[in-house]
């Protein structure tokens, strides 16, 4: 009853603050632009929705975000999100020993291995994250540090949040957060090229103060506006991660996610109280010390 009353409340503030941000975007649109689309009136005529520029806006940032949720489960979707995150088929020994690790997962879990879809991230962390209902990524610098065996107890820890459907709520987040992170890019594009006018007499002046309206705009999105949410789904998660360092421990696979773990995190004492309060995942000795219980329960049993 707890996630689901989470995840309702995040699904909901989600598409709040999308929602105001795709706004501004049909808004700017229908300023310059006045939308006057056949399609548009006729489906709002049809549910006898008044074709006026309030109505416009509000219909088509709905529709903006409310489509691809429909979708948000399909093959192209997540295909999509995984190209977003950099993404990429592996190839070559740090794919071999993706798989290899990986069949050791799907064997202890009692699942197909073609049922899953594997991906190196392009990034310089150690980090591994799940996508949708079936797909599973790694950065390189994990498998060039980790041995196969850990890399195995990190794959089971992301196969627990597939099968705890932990990911079909961040999937969808995610599908609606994209659009509002597209129209924020946009935005950012276009104060690039204003300040780039603003160096032509007589009309910079104009242009400058133009470009700050954007960069105000875009502050607000980002900091008043996506971090009261971004905290929220930052806490909530906590509770996620045990319970898919449960699932490994369950599976057989606890020790080496301990090892994998307390290799990946070394650098987490590093970081700022800040940091640590923000974090996604509960702190370290807190997880290492619920995975030990975990494995010397199953051991017991």
């Amino acid at each position: 009853m707890y996630n689901l009353f989470r995840d309702i409340v995040v699904l909901s503030l989600t598409f709040i603050v999308n929602f105001i941000i795709v706004s501004t975007f049909w808004g700017l649109v229908e300023m310059f632009s006045p939308i006057r689309w056949q399609w548009l009136q006729k489906g709002m005529a049809y549910f006898n929705i008044p074709f006026t520029e309030t109505n416009i806006i509000i219909v088509l940032s709905a529709l903006t975000l409310l489509i691809p949720c429909l979708l948000y489960r399909t093959w192209i979707m997540q295909r999509y999100l995984c190209w977003s995150l950099n993404c990429q088929t592996p190839t070559g020994a740090a794919g071999e020993q993706l798989k290899q690790a990986m069949s050791i997962v799907c064997r202890k879990a009692g699942l197909d291995m073609d049922d899953y879809n594997l991906y190196i991230c392009n990034s310089n962390d150690l980090n591994a994250f799940a996508v949708g209902s079936n797909n599973i990524a790694v950065t390189l610098p994990l498998l060039t540090n980790l041995q196969t065996s850990e890399v195995a107890g990190i794959l089971a820890h992301e196969m627990g949040h597939i099968q705890n459907r932990d990911t079909n709520t961040t999937l969808l987040t995610s599908t609606m957060g994209s659009f509002g992170n597209l129209v924020i890019r946009i935005y950012s594009y276009i104060t690039v090229v204003l300040q780039i006018i603003s160096f032509i007499p007589i009309i910079g002046w104009l242009t400058a103060i133009i470009s700050w309206f954007f960069v105000i705009q875009i502050w607000v999105f980002q900091l008043v506006m996506q971090l009261p949410l971004h905290l929220i789904t930052l806490f909530s998660s906590r509770e996620d991660e045990y319970e898919a360092d449960q699932y490994a421990c369950e599976i057989g696979l606890g020790v080496e996610l301990y090892n994998g773990l307390d290799c990946i995190t070394q650098g987490e004492a590093q970081k700022g109280f800040a940091a640590r309060i923000l974090s996604s995942h509960p702190a370290t000795k807190q997880r290492l010390e619920r995975i030990e219980k975990y494995v010397n329960a199953n051991y017991i049993a």
